[in-house]
């Protein structure tokens, strides 16, 4: 990421804290922005990933009956947009997210976060790479999800990006810090692989 945009970032979070009206109001300026230097942001560069489609795939089936769903990690919040047979849809980052329509969004650390109750979904996508403790949030999403969806890189080298913090990962390492073998797995390449797998840590 350059400096400015990086820089920009940062300044747009802080305002998203300090005044969510105001930041909502600059948020089509800053994205626009970005375009015309040619750096789209995050959604803008993903929503046309394969593997968004498979995740919405999964939780049509295995979650046909809507209810709650909580998207830890979910950055701009754009995704949730589309699960729109569920009645309830928090999206939840450590980073300030505009509204969405139909979306609840909430700044908060997982870790210190309290559900107040559990989801009948819970997706975690391209996030246990980066965080200190993956088996700790992995063991959290599974306590808060009646059905849970996780996304993350597969196979990527170690120096693939700095941010990430685990890399390579595969099927062995996400079921040591899940604990438990998925109902499913798909692997999915949009120019980068991807593995996503379904967990039922609760009945349902």
């Amino acid at each position: 990421m350059s400096g400015w945009i990086a820089r920009g970032e940062r300044a747009y979070d802080r305002l998203g804290r300090r005044n969510p009206r105001l930041s909502r109001a600059a948020w089509p300026f800053w994205r626009l922005a970005r375009r015309l230097a040619g750096r789209p942001t995050y959604w803008d560069r993903r929503r046309r990933y394969r593997y968004y489609e498979t995740v919405l795939d999964m939780a049509r089936r295995h979650a046909p009956e809507g209810g709650r769903v909580l998207d830890v990690g979910a950055y701009e919040g754009e995704l949730l947009r589309r699960f729109d047979w569920f009645d309830s849809r928090l999206a939840l980052d450590v980073r300030y997210m505009p509204p969405r329509r139909g979306v609840e969004t909430i700044v908060a650390d997982f870790l210190d976060w309290e559900p107040g109750g559990s989801y009948e979904l819970v997706l975690c996508l391209q996030v246990l790479e980066h965080v200190p403790d993956p088996p700790a949030f992995a063991s959290k999403l599974l306590r808060t999800g009646r059905l849970v969806i996780l996304s993350v890189p597969y196979r990527w080298p170690a120096d693939a990006l700095d941010a990430h913090a685990h890399d390579p990962v595969d099927e062995a390492k996400l079921r040591d810090w899940t604990g438990l073998d998925p109902l499913e797995t798909a692997i999915v390449d949009d120019g980068r692989e991807r593995l996503i797998a379904v967990y039922a840590p609760r009945p349902r």
